[in-house]
C-alpha cells in the first residue's frame, strides 16, 4: 500500500494549483490573441451573407431590396462587401490576465452599437440626378416608418436604375416589413447574436485554451 502525506494546508495547495492554472491560461491566451482575433473575423461572411436582407439585395427578382433600393447593377456587391469589410474590422479582443484567484477574463467586442462604420460607408448611399438615398441607414435604423411620401415602388423589369423597377407617384414607400431593422434589431444584430454563433465563438475559445 502506498501512502501520501500532504505536507501543505489543503489552502495552499489549492492556491499553487490556481496560481499555475492562471499562468497557463495567461500564457496561451497571450499567444494566441490574433490568432483568435483572426478566427472571429473568419466567421463574420457567412454569417452576415447568410441574412435575408443580404440575399434579397443579391437577387433579381423584382421585389429584392436591389429593386426597391434603386442599386445600380453590381453595387450590392461592393456594398455587401464593404459591410462585411467594416464588421470584421470592427472586432476588439481586450484580455485581463487572469490572478492566482482565477479572476480575469477575456472579452471579444463586435460591432459598434451606433453603426457609424456602416452607416459611413459610401457604398451604403445611392447617388442619383437629384441627390442621395442613404438606403442601408434605411435597412438598418429606419423600422417600418414611412421614408418616401407620394411615391410608390413598381415592380418592372427593365425599369428604374436597377432595371427592376421604378418610383412611380402615389401612396408611399417603406422598408418591407420582413427587412426591417432598427437600432436595437437589424439584420447585422441577428446576424451577430444567437445561439449558433456563441456556440462558434465558444469553440474558438476551446480550441484557444486547448492548444
Amino acid at each position: 500500500m502506498i501512502t501520501l502525506k500532504l505536507l501543505d494546508s489543503v489552502s495552499t495547495i489549492e492556491t499553487n494549483v490556481n496560481k499555475a492554472i492562471a499562468e497557463e491560461v495567461n500564457l496561451r491566451v497571450f499567444k494566441n490573441q490574433q490568432n483568435l482575433l483572426q478566427k472571429c473575423k473568419n466567421l463574420i461572411s457567412g454569417w452576415i451573407t447568410s441574412q435575408p436582407e443580404i440575399i434579397s439585395l443579391q437577387s433579381s427578382d423584382v421585389m429584392s431590396l436591389a429593386g426597391q433600393f434603386g442599386l445600380y447593377p453590381g453595387q450590392e456587391n461592393s456594398a455587401i462587401s464593404a459591410i462585411v469589410s467594416s464588421v470584421e474590422n470592427s472586432i476588439t479582443v481586450k484580455f485581463t490576465k487572469f490572478t492566482p484567484k482565477l479572476v480575469g477574463g477575456i472579452e471579444v467586442n463586435f460591432q459598434p452599437n451606433n453603426f457609424l462604420n456602416l452607416l459611413n460607408l459610401p457604398q451604403g448611399i445611392v447617388n442619383y440626378g437629384k441627390g442621395t438615398l442613404h438606403w442601408l441607414d434605411w435597412l438598418l435604423t429606419k423600422g417600418d416608418s414611412v421614408i418616401v411620401v407620394s411615391y410608390q415602388y413598381n415592380p418592372t423589369t427593365g425599369l428604374g436604375r436597377s432595371g427592376l423597377g421604378n418610383m412611380i407617384g402615389g401612396g408611399s414607400f417603406r422598408v418591407p416589413p420582413q427587412f426591417s431593422g432598427t437600432q436595437d434589431n437589424n439584420f447585422i444584430t441577428r446576424a451577430l447574436i444567437g445561439p449558433q454563433q456563441e456556440q462558434q465563438i465558444a469553440n474558438i475559445f476551446k480550441e484557444i485554451l486547448g492548444a
